[in-house]
């Protein structure tokens, strides 16, 4: 027999190219081995499909979440109102002033008014006692 180079080979290597190749031995898996990995393979089958569902639901929320501009105009609303509140929250100083010459000369045109009109009050019901006065020393003249 010639090799692919024309040369005789002996025997010997001819039978060792012709042999068969021995099989390495492979570790196959047992029943419980297998059973084990189907386990695992159930396993990443449920936590894959829980994954997806989830990504899914995010994915037809997403319009749902604010913007960025929204979530910025939120914290300046929440920033104003908090200075709000803690503007609100300070007591205020109490500031006790005289009154000014305008109001302290409305309240005397206010109590010389209230004195006139008493007055006149006072003249007016002198009159009608005087009157009253007078009509019952009459009617005591002519009743004997």
């Amino acid at each position: 027999m010639n090799s692919e180079s024309g040369q005789r080979l002996p025997m010997e290597e001819l039978k060792r190219r012709n042999a068969p190749q021995t099989m390495i031995p492979q570790n196959c898996p047992g029943k419980e081995e297998w059973q084990e990995l189907l386990h695992r393979l159930d396993e990443l089958e449920r936590h894959t499909a829980a994954h997806t569902a989830l990504l899914r639901e995010a994915s037809s929320r997403r319009e749902l979440y604010p913007t960025q501009e929204q979530t910025e105009a939120l914290a300046r609303d929440v920033a104003e109102i908090q200075a709000l509140l803690r503007q609100a929250g300070k007591k205020k100083e109490i500031s006790i002033s005289p009154p000014s010459l305008g109001t302290a000369m409305s309240v005397i045109v206010w109590l010389a008014l209230i004195l006139l009109g008493t007055m006149v009050a006072m003249v007016v019901l002198q009159t009608i006692w005087s009157g009253l006065a007078a009509l019952w020393s009459v009617i005591k003249l002519l009743i004997p």
